[in-house]
C-alpha cells in the first residue's frame, strides 16, 4: 500500500510538471512567430503602413464584437428581470417611471369586444339547449321552466389588470390573477307555470384566478385549467317581472346575500371550475387539490370604538360584534352589550386552499334589534397584516389594527398559520401539548366521495333509487347531490373536516333514497384506522351495512396533521397526470378492515387457503375497532386474477373498472337525445322471476318528448299491453305540462315459463320479452 501511494504521488507530480511546461512551449512558439513575421516584413521590404491598417481593422473588429456581445447580454438580462437591469444602468429615473406587477390587457379587451356578439349567440344556445333541459329534469315542479329571452347586451366584460405570479409557485404551474369588471346591459327572462321573472343590468367586480396545471411536454402544453374567485366578488343587478316585488328594503339585501352565497358555492374558494385538456389528467387532484394549510384567527378584543347608541335610554355605548370573512367562509363573534372596549377571546379555524392573494376581511358591527346594524369600522385587504400570505411567512402575527372608515377604533387580532403534514407522530405531540381543554383542531380530514355501486332497489316496483349521501364527522354534516334513478351513482364530491382527536372520532356515511326517504346503507369508520395507512390515506371501496350483499361505496380518505413548522412534504408537487392506481380490479374492502393490506392472489397451480370467517361483533352501539386482517373472499366466488394493464384501462375514469352507470352515460352521449324517430326516448327495466313466474316491467321516465299543446308542452302518459292478444293492459298516471315526465311505475304480469323461453340460442330472454310487448305513448 505505501508503494502504491508513492507511485500515485509521483504520477501526479509528473502530470503537474507537464501541465506547467505546456504554456511555456506555447508562449515560445508565439514569440518565435512574431519574430519571424517581423523578419519577413524587413526581408521583403514591406511598407509599415500596412501594419497600421491591419491594426486599425483589428481594433474596429474587436470593439464591434464586444459591443454586440454587451447588447446581447443586456437583452438577456432585461428578459429575465427588466426592473433590476434598468435600475442598475440608470442612476436617476423620473418619479413617474415605475414597474407594476399588475399589467394592463387592452389587447385582450379589444379582442373580447370583437367576439362578444358571437359569445352571446353561444351562451344563448347553451342555455336553451342544455341548461333549460337540465332544470326541467331536476324536479317535477319546474317541468315547464323555459327561457323566454336571453340577451347578453353590447357591453362585454373588461380585464382591468393581469398579474402573473413568479414566486412561491412550482415549475409545473402558472398562476394568473384577472381583475374582472362586468357592467353589462344584459337582460335574461324566464317563465315557470305562467309566471315571468327576469334579471337585467348585471354588475360584477372581482379577482378571478386562472391556474394552468400541470405543464407538460405536448400540445396544449398544460394538462388542465382551473377558474375561481379568490374572494367573494361584488354583485349588483336589477329585477324584472314578478321578481321586481323583491326589490324592497330588507328583501333586497336578503336576495343579494342569497345570490352571493350561491355564487360562492360554485366559483369562490374552495369551490372552482376545472377544464381538463388531456386524457390522463386526474380531475380529482385538479378540482380538489390539497389545501395550503389551516389559519387560526384569534379575535381577542377591541378598544376606543365609536359610540353608536346615543339616546335618552342609552349611555353612549355600543353593542359590538365582529364578522370575519375568508373567501366563502364567514364567522361571527358573540355580542357584548354596552361597551366600547369589548373582549371576545374567541378562536376560529378556517381551511386555506391558496394563501397567496387571499386576505382576512374583518367588519365590526353594532347590534340594533329591529333595524339595520351600524358599522363600527373594518379592516381588510388594504392592511398588509391581514394578507394570509404574509401571515404564512411570519407563522404568527399578533397586533392591534386600526379600523377604517371610522374616526377611531382598534381591534386586537392574532393569526396563527398551520401547515399540513403526513407524519402521525405530530398528532401525538399535539395531543400531549394541548392538555388545557381548548377545542382546537389537531388534524384535517379530506373526504372524496366518489361513487357507489349495486345499491338496493325497491322491493315492490324494482325502481332504481335516487341516492344521496350524508357524511358526518362529529357535529358537522355534509349532504351530497341527489343522483336520480340509478343504483350506481357517481357523485365526485369533496368535503373537509377539522378533527380534534382522530384516535376517538368516527366518520359516519349514510346513503339515502330521496324518493322514499329510507336508508340504502351505512358505514362507520374510526379515523384511527387511517393513521395506520400509508401516508395516512385510504382510497378504496367500502362495504355498506344494512344494504345489499354487494353494495359498496368508493371514497378517498386523507388525514393531515396540523403543525406550525414547515416541512419538505408540504411543498411536494401532487401527481396530477398519473391516474389513480387504487383498486384497479374493483375489489371491495369492508369498513372494519379498511387499513388491512390486500391479500395476494394464489398461483393457478395452488389452492387458495380457506378464508377465516370473522367472529360476530357484539352490538354495543359503537363502531367496531378495526383490526388489520387479510381481505376475505365471499363464499361462492373465486379470487380475481390480476389483469394486464392496457392503454384502455389507463384511460378509464380514475383507473377504476367502469360501472353500469358509466357505460349507460357513455351510450346515451352517443345516441340522439330525441330518439331515432325524433319523438323522444323512454327508460324501461325488464325483469323475469322464474320462481314466481312473473314478468316485472318498470316504467322510469321519458325525455325530450314532442310538444302537443299550444303552450309548447304536453300531458303525457304510457300505455302498455302484451301481444298477440292484447288482453292485458297497463296505463300510467298522467304528468301535466311536462316534456320530461318521471313515472317510476311498475307492471307485474304472471306468465308461464314456456312463454318466455328463447326461440333459439341467439335470442336472450330479455329480447323475447321486448318482442312480446308493445308500447304506446299518449298525451292526456
Amino acid at each position: 500500500m505505501p508503494d502504491d501511494k508513492k507511485n500515485a504521488v509521483a504520477q501526479k507530480k509528473l502530470a503537474g510538471d507537464e501541465t506547467r511546461l505546456l504554456p511555456i512551449i506555447l508562449r515560445y512558439f508565439k514569440l518565435a512567430g512574431v519574430a519571424l513575421a517581423v523578419y519577413g516584413f524587413g526581408y521583403t521590404q514591406f511598407s509599415p503602413s500596412w501594419i497600421l491598417v491591419g491594426l486599425l481593422a483589428y481594433v474596429w473588429k474587436e470593439k464591434r464584437t464586444q459591443r454586440k456581445h454587451l447588447q446581447i447580454k443586456i437583452q438577456q438580462q432585461i428578459a429575465k428581470d427588466e426592473e433590476s437591469t434598468i435600475l442598475a444602468r440608470v442612476e436617476d429615473l423620473p418619479s413617474w417611471v415605475h414597474f407594476p406587477d399588475v399589467e394592463r390587457a387592452e389587447w385582450f379587451n379589444k379582442i373580447l369586444d370583437q367576439i362578444w356578439p358571437f359569445i352571446g349567440d353561444y351562451v344563448k344556445k347553451l342555455l336553451m339547449d342544455s341548461i333549460q333541459e337540465k332544470i326541467q329534469q331536476s324536479h317535477s315542479t319546474v317541468g315547464s321552466f323555459r327561457f323566454t329571452q336571453i340577451d347578453l347586451g353590447d357591453i362585454p366584460p373588461r380585464i382591468g389588470g393581469v398579474k402573473v405570479y413568479t414566486e412561491n409557485v412550482r415549475r409545473d404551474e402558472i398562476y394568473l390573477d384577472l381583475d374582472i369588471i362586468y357592467s353589462s346591459d344584459s337582460f335574461i327572462e324566464v317563465k315557470v307555470k305562467g309566471i315571468t321573472a327576469g334579471i337585467k343590468d348585471l354588475q360584477l367586480r372581482g379577482t378571478l384566478r386562472v391556474i394552468f396545471k400541470p405543464l407538460i411536454g405536448q400540445i396544449p402544453l398544460f394538462g388542465g385549467m382551473s377558474f375561481f374567485f379568490i374572494n367573494t366578488p361584488d354583485i349588483d343587478f336589477n329585477l324584472t317581472g314578478i321578481a321586481n316585488s323583491l326589490d324592497l328594503p330588507g328583501l333586497s339585501d336578503m336576495l343579494d346575500t342569497i345570490i352571493a352565497e350561491q355564487l360562492s358555492n360554485i366559483m369562490v374558494l374552495p369551490n372552482r371550475i376545472v377544464v381538463p385538456m388531456v386524457q390522463d389528467v386526474n380531475l380529482m387532484m385538479l378540482r380538489y387539490p390539497q389545501p395550503d394549510g389551516v389559519l387560526r384567527i384569534h379575535v381577542l378584543g377591541a378598544k376606543d370604538l365609536i359610540k353608536a347608541d346615543i339616546g335618552f335610554a342609552k349611555k353612549g355605548k355600543s353593542d359590538p360584534y365582529a364578522v370575519i370573512k375568508v373567501g366563502a367562509k364567514k364567522f361571527k363573534t358573540k355580542v357584548i352589550n354596552n361597551t366600547v372596549n369589548p373582549e371576545w377571546n374567541e378562536v376560529f379555524e378556517t381551511i386555506i386552499d391558496i394563501k397567496d392573494g387571499q386576505y382576512v376581511d374583518i367588519e365590526l358591527k353594532d347590534e340594533d334589534p329591529g333595524s339595520k346594524d351600524d358599522d363600527l369600522g373594518c379592516c381588510g385587504n388594504a392592511d398588509v397584516n391581514i394578507a394570509i400570505g404574509t401571515v404564512a411567512k411570519a407563522g404568527i402575527t399578533d397586533s392591534w389594527l386600526p379600523l377604517e372608515d371610522v374616526k377611531q377604533g382598534l381591534i386586537h387580532i392574532k393569526l396563527v398559520w398551520n401547515y399540513l403534514s403526513k407524519d402521525p407522530a405530530i398528532l401525538d405531540h399535539h395531543m400531549e401539548k394541548n392538555t388545557d381543554g381548548t377545542e382546537l383542531s389537531s388534524s384535517l380530514l379530506m373526504v372524496n366521495l366518489d361513487s357507489a355501486r349495486e345499491l338496493p332497489r325497491g322491493k315492490k316496483q324494482m325502481a332504481e333509487p335516487c341516492a344521496y349521501c350524508i357524511v358526518s364527522v362529529g357535529q358537522k354534516k355534509e349532504e351530497s347531490q341527489v343522483k336520480l334513478n340509478t343504483d350506481s351513482p357517481i357523485w365526485e364530491e369533496n368535503y373537509r373536516y377539522l378533527v380534534h382527536d382522530p384516535n376517538i372520532q368516527v366518520i359516519d356515511v349514510q346513503v339515502m333514497d330521496k324518493k322514499t326517504g329510507k336508508p340504502l346503507g351505512d358505514m362507520a369508520l374510526p379515523l384511527k384506522s387511517i393513521l395506520r395507512a400509508p401516508d395516512m390515506t385510504l382510497d378504496q371501496y367500502f362495504s355498506l351495512k344494512n344494504s345489499g350483499a354487494s353494495s359498496q361505496i368508493h371514497m378517498r380518505l386523507s388525514l393531515r396533521a396540523l403543525t406550525t413548522e414547515k416541512s419538505k412534504e408540504s411543498t411536494e408537487p401532487e401527481q396530477i397526470i398519473t391516474p389513480s392506481e387504487v383498486n384497479k380490479e374493483g375489489t371491495s374492502v369492508d369498513s372494519s378492515d379498511a387499513a388491512a393490506p390486500e391479500s395476494t392472489p394464489a398461483p393457478k397451480d395452488q389452492k387458495a387457503a380457506p378464508a377465516k370467517a370473522p367472529s360476530p361483533a357484539k352490538d354495543t352501539g359503537k363502531p367496531a375497532e378495526t383490526v388489520p386482517s387479510p381481505q376475505t373472499i365471499p363464499p361462492g366466488k373465486t379470487p380475481a386474477t390480476p389483469k394486464q394493464k392496457t392503454d384502455t384501462d389507463l384511460r378509464q375514469r380514475k383507473g377504476t373498472t367502469p360501472t353500469p352507470a358509466m357505460l349507460r352515460s357513455k351510450l346515451l352521449k352517443r345516441l340522439d337525445p330525441r330518439g331515432v324517430h325524433k319523438h323522444g326516448r323512454i327508460n324501461l327495466t325488464f325483469r323475469f322471476s322464474p320462481q314466481r313466474k312473473q314478468l316485472v316491467v318498470v316504467i322510469h321516465k321519458c325525455v325530450n318528448l314532442i310538444a302537443c299543446d299550444d303552450d309548447n308542452l304536453a300531458d303525457p302518459y304510457v300505455k302498455m299491453y302484451l301481444l298477440p292478444d292484447k288482453s292485458t293492459k297497463h296505463k300510467t298516471k298522467i304528468v301535466k305540462n311536462n316534456l320530461n315526465p318521471v313515472f317510476d311505475e311498475s307492471y307485474v304480469q304472471k306468465l308461464p315459463l314456456y312463454t318466455v323461453k328463447p326461440v333459439n340460442k341467439d335470442y336472450t330472454r330479455e329480447r323475447v320479452m321486448v318482442f312480446m310487448s308493445r308500447w304506446s305513448l299518449y298525451t292526456g
